[in-house]
Parts: structure tokens; sequence; C-alpha cells
């Protein structure tokens, strides 16, 4: 077939459906989407809530915990321990499917009744207020990461100790307000470095050491704003310019950030990969519109993912195979329009198979439109078929969903072949990542017909306002741990824990004056422009590219060989 432009039903912006495209489609016998790249990408992470915990009692035991379900949602909940019991059986919430109403509104039903788990986390230690997160010891906060240590308020953080305030931070030590770095240690305010140590502020370092305020550099040690010094004159100017007073901190952060713009940009982190586009691409082949993502071949649009093959539309997944339209979860073979279906066996790497419109399922195949559900087969809405039942309902359904399409909110149409509607997020807008990345006013979310949570009352009065904390961090003693301060962004109260101030005595950094809310809030919002693509031509050959670095925040963006010739 040829491309075709299409109409998106919910932003009513054009957009393209390649030749290959159509072809994928017909594999998996999907009909074309009706809604644009990036309204489905937020009508995934709608359904994904990272930072809103809350403190609730769990349905089944009493038990006060973390829950990432606020204690007004209208549906139950269940602690770890009891959601993962034999006290319960999904199977006794099963419904009959009923052909007078739309399919969306039964799943709906069955997604309202089903308990849901309080949050996602496991095997951790003395770090009960992590989410998306495994393997932790002495972490706070942390979200969507692994095998962690004493860390907190990471998003992304993976094989990390001792670090704070990091997005997207592997293998690394002693790391505060970094994005997109690897195997680092004592690394501060930096982007994109990899392999460095002792380095402030720098953007797209490898190997260097006792760098400041630096960028494009390779191989190099003690510099300072792209001028090299002898280690004596590195010293001196890290005497004088010491980054442990805020004051300090803010200007020199500004200061870097001006040399980075005069440093060109290769125009997209691309490794060991053939036929790709996007940013953030590690081993792969054939992956297209493809962002952090690693060992993916003939994919398109994955947004956070890692050995994927044949599939599209994927969100923070793993260990996938002609897949479309599915987030939070991996292991799934042949599955469509799933969220949080994973495996309870960790061994076995495609665990789950033929798995369509379902919802927090765990190592299950052969089921359609169901919920919570563990280790069954040939399930529709919760209720237990025959494989033979079960081959022969399904299509049935499938041409009811097409007949009596389920009708969204702002005019929204969905017949089969669309993810869930937005609506039926378990989680308000502002709950989700869709609002880190996408963020939206209560104005702006109503009008399109999303939920918008009211702010939880805290307890707490504020006593210090941000502007009355001590500038210099040996001015800052023990009883900053007792203070509520007033953020400087949003005024919302926080606290200065135990692990974060010790932190910064130890790395020499200044208290921080924003609530860490807001702290995420800003380093999602620079993520969030990694996921745009715009077309630009190379500063120094004229070759044409996409690229996420708009000419505003990057006036020098350059080709691969380009950069090979110029910075590497």
């Amino acid at each position: 077939m040829n491309k075709e432009e299409r109409n998106c039903q919910n932003c009513h912006q054009e957009f393209v459906i390649e030749p290959e495209d159509f072809d994928f489609y017909t594999k998996i016998d999907v009909p074309p989407p009706t809604f644009c790249p990036e309204c489905r990408e937020i009508r995934r992470i709608a359904f994904r809530n990272e930072r809103a915990l809350y403190r609730r009692k769990c349905d089944l035991c009493g038990e006060t915990v973390v829950s990432r379900v606020s204690p007004d949602k209208p549906y139950p909940m269940y602690c770890k321990e009891c959601w993962w019991s034999d006290r319960w059986d999904p199977l006794s919430y099963a419904a009959e499917y009923d052909f007078s109403r739309p399919f969306f509104e039964q799943f709906s039903g069955l997604l309202n009744k089903v308990p849901h788990i309080s949050i996602f986390n496991s095997n951790t230690v003395n770090s009960d207020w992590v989410n998306q997160e495994t393997d932790d010891k002495n972490c706070y906060l942390n979200v969507g990461g692994h095998y962690n240590e004493d860390s907190a308020y990471n998003t992304y953080e993976l094989y990390g100790k001792n670090s704070l305030d990091n997005f997207w931070f592997l293998n690394s030590e002693f790391g505060y307000e970094n994005i997109s770095c690897k195997r680092c240690y004592r690394v501060v305010g930096s982007r994109d470095c990899f392999d460095c140590q002792d380095t402030y502020f720098s953007h797209d370092c490898r190997n260097c050491s006792n760098v400041f305020g630096c960028a494009g550099l390779r191989n190099k040690k003690y510099c300072v704003f792209n001028e090299q010094r002898t280690k004596e004159e590195y010293e001196i100017f890290m005497r004088e310019n010491p980054i442990c007073s805020r004051i300090s901190y803010d200007v020199q952060e500004k200061k870097a950030h001006e040399v980075w713009r005069t440093v060109p940009r290769r125009f997209a982190a691309i490794n060991k990969s053939v036929e790709v586009s996007g940013d953030n691409i590690d081993e792969s082949k054939n992956a297209h519109h493809c962002f952090a993502a690693e060992k993916v071949e003939n994919a398109k649009y994955v947004y956070i993912g890692g050995w994927i093959r044949d599939s599209y539309d994927l969100t923070s997944h793993g260990a996938a195979e002609l897949v479309y339209e599915c987030s939070s979860g991996g292991g799934e073979y042949d599955a469509k329009f799933v969220t949080y279906c994973m495996s309870g066996d960790p061994l076995r790497q495609m665990h789950s198979s033929h798995l369509t419109y379902c919802f927090g399922l765990i190592t299950s195949d052969y089921c359609f439109g169901c919920v919570g559900l563990r280790n069954k087969k040939y399930c529709i809405l919760n209720k237990q078929y025959t494989k033979e039942e079960y081959e022969a309902l399904v299509p049935k359904i499938i041409a009811h969903m097409n007949e009596m399409p389920y009708a969204g909110k702002n005019g929204r149409t969905y017949r089969y072949g669309e993810f869930f509607p937005i609506e039926l997020s378990p989680f308000a807008y502002n709950e989700t990542i869709a609002n880190g990345l996408f963020p939206l006013s209560r104005e702006e979310a109503e009008e399109r017909g999303y939920r918008f949570a009211e702010e939880e009352e805290k307890a707490h009065a504020v006593t210090k306002r941000s502007s009355e904390l001590p500038d210099h961090i040996k001015d800052a003693g023990d009883d900053m741990l007792r203070e509520t301060i007033g953020c400087a962004t949003c005024g919302r109260g926080y606290r200065i824990i135990p692990m974060e101030l010790a932190f910064l005595r130890k790395m020499n950094l200044p208290l921080p004056r924003e609530c860490p809310f807001c702290r995420v809030r800003a380093q999602f919002s620079r993520w969030g422009k990694n996921l745009r693509m715009i077309p630009r031509i190379c500063d120094r050959c004229g070759e044409e590219f996409t690229t996420h670095y708009s000419e505003e925040d990057t006036p020098l963006v350059i080709c691969k060989e380009c950069y090979r010739k110029e910075v590497v």
C-alpha cells in the first residue's frame, strides 16, 4: 500500500501511515490507528502512575501501606502480600460477555471491581516508598529502576549507589542532578556523560575526570569551560568557585550551559545501530521513532524498551515480540493493548502470549479483556472457558466491538484496534507520567475529557521559606531535618531527609530550594524534549536529518560523520 495521511481523532492533526506500517498491522491483524503517534503515547502513559503515592489501608488485611492507589479511588486495593496470596481469587469477579453493551463499558466495570496491587516493587530492603523498582536497598522515592542502594528521588536509575535527583542514571555512584549519564562517579549537574569522574555541569563528555562546565570532551583532565588547565590551576578554580554555595552553584551552572551552546552536538545518541531514528538507541536495527531503546529490531514508536522485535507502540517495555500498543510490562509474545502484564517467573523471558485488552496479568496466555489473573488460560472478562469456547467467542467480541463502538469523551470513538480509552485509566491525568512529559493545566486536561486529581492536603504547615535556607551547606545543621520548607516554585511544603542531608554534606552541595516533585517535573520537561523529531540540516556539511534538538535550545547540530571528525 502507499503511505496515507490520516486525521487524528484526538488532536485533529494530520499524521502519516507508511507502507511498512500497513504491512505490520496486516501481519498482526489489527486495523490502522485513528490516533496519531503522540496521542497514542499519551494514552498509554496515562495509565502509568509513578510518583503519586499515598498511605492507604489494604482492603483485605486492613494494614496501612504505601500505595499508588489513593483512598478515594472507586476500586479495592490490596497490599503486596495480600495481592500475591491465595486469599482471593481473580476468577471470582468473572462476568458473562454482554452483547447489548460496548466492550469497554464492560471492561471498565471489571477494572473497578478487581483489587489492584498497592505498589509495584519487589525484593526491596528499607525501601517502602519506591515504585516500579526491584532489588533496592535503603532507597526513597526512586521510580522505574532496579538494583539501587542508598539513593533517593531518582527516575530510571539502574545499578546505582549513593545518588540523588538523577534521571536515566546507569551503573553510577555519587551522582546529583544528572540526566542520561552512564558509568560515572562523582558527577553533578551533567548530561549525556559516560565513563566520567569528578565531573561538574558538563555535557557529552567521555572518559573525562576533573572537568567543570565542559562539552564534547574526550579523554581529558583538568578542564574548565572547555579550556585546558594545569592540575594546580584547576584546584585553584574549584576553591574560588565552590558549588557548596547555592548562589555559586546556580551561577556556575548557567555559565556552563552557555558553553554547551557553543559546542556542536551530534544530531542523536545512536550507538552500534543501523537504519534507526530517535535518540538514546543502542544495538538496534530497523527501529524508528525510538527513544531510550536497546536491542530493538523491526520496531517503531518505542519509548524506554529493550529486547524487542517486530513490535509497534510500546512504552516501558522489555522482551516483546509481535506486540502492539502495550505499556509497563514485558515478556509477551503476540500481545495487543495490554498494560502491567508481566512475569511471576523472571527466568522465563517470554512468559505470556496471545493477550488482548488485559490489565495486570501475570504469566498467562490466551486471555481477552481480563484483569489481575495469574497463570491462567482461555479467559474472557475473568471467566474461564475451554479452548474451543474461547476461540469461538473472541471473533464475535471483536465483531461486536466494531458494530457497537464505545463512545468516549470529546467525541472519541473506540472500536477494536484502539488502546483503552484514557478515561478508563485508574489514575487522574496529573497522577501519571503523561503529565510529566506532556503537562496540562487542570482546565486543559478537563477540556480534553481527562480527570484531574486534587492536591492531597498536607498535615505539616510550612515552617521555613526556601529563601531563608542557608546559602552554604556548612551552615545547614541537623535542625534542617525538622523544618518543613516552602518550595520556591509551587509553595508546597517538603522536608530534607537524613539520607539527603548526609549526601549533600559529603558531596559539598547546597540544599535544594524546590520540592522533589518540582525537581522531577523539571527533569521530565528537559527529557520530554527528547521525544520530538525536528527536521534540520547539519551545520557543517548540510546533510538533512531529524533530531530532537531545536534551533532555540541547540544552535549547532551536526551529522554523524561531521561529529566524528570534529568532536571524536
